[in-house]
């Protein structure tokens, strides 16, 4: 496999074929409650998506971005995974800086990740790319749950963090305005505590 051959392609829910290939990635790399979470996102038209091709999708980013007063939009990376055979050759590396680079065209003034303290190859992906790191429970002791409930990152304890024209200050301070707790409770309804209802009631039924 060459530089040369991949093909990074930018992707939506309208098409089932993709839907279903991104769907079939994130099933494998993360199992499949990861992939109800991801595919809501997809599906809702919340999240946008990214895959590397060579014959076929070799890996998948989602991401999306919300608009917060005063002036500012966060870019969000949600989700990224790579086969399992095709993994640390650069792929990862090219659907987070392709992600990065549609959000800050766009206009994101900051763009943020998350992921778990032990996942030290994500860790050190982001870290390449000028990410900081921020204890996830420090955010939350300090400025309550709103970026948890942002990122619905209830499984990770580090914030990955990219300065683009704010800084990470000035997008926590912005938690405080009444209409941007009012937006991220309602982005978090859709993408984090609906899908985990879902999952609960077919659990209950199983």
């Amino acid at each position: 496999m060459s530089e040369s051959s991949l093909l990074v392609v930018e992707v939506d829910s309208s098409e089932p074929t993709v839907a279903s290939s991104i769907a079939e990635l994130i099933e494998e790399g993360m199992g499949s409650w990861q992939t109800h979470y991801a595919m809501a996102c997809f599906k809702q038209g919340y999240c946008r998506g990214l895959v590397v091709l060579s014959d076929a999708p070799l890996g998948a980013s989602l991401f999306y971005s919300l608009s917060l007063e005063p002036r500012y939009k966060m870019g969000v990376i949600y989700y990224v995974v790579v086969k399992r055979e095709h993994r640390g050759r650069g792929i990862g590396l090219v659907l987070v800086s392709s992600a990065e680079h549609v959000l800050e065209a766009e206009g994101s003034d900051i763009v943020v990740a998350t992921t778990r303290a032990d996942n030290y190859r994500s860790r050190r992906l982001f870290s390449s790319l000028g990410y900081e790191e921020v204890p996830l429970h420090s955010i939350e002791e300090n400025y309550g749950d709103l970026f948890t409930k942002l990122t619905c990152s209830y499984e990770d304890d580090v914030a990955l963090v990219k300065s683009i024209r704010i800084s990470f200050a000035e997008l926590i301070e912005a938690f405080s305005y009444r209409h941007n707790k009012d937006r991220i409770e309602r982005l978090w309804y859709s993408l984090c505590y609906r899908p985990w209802r879902e999952l609960r009631s077919r659990k209950n039924r199983a």
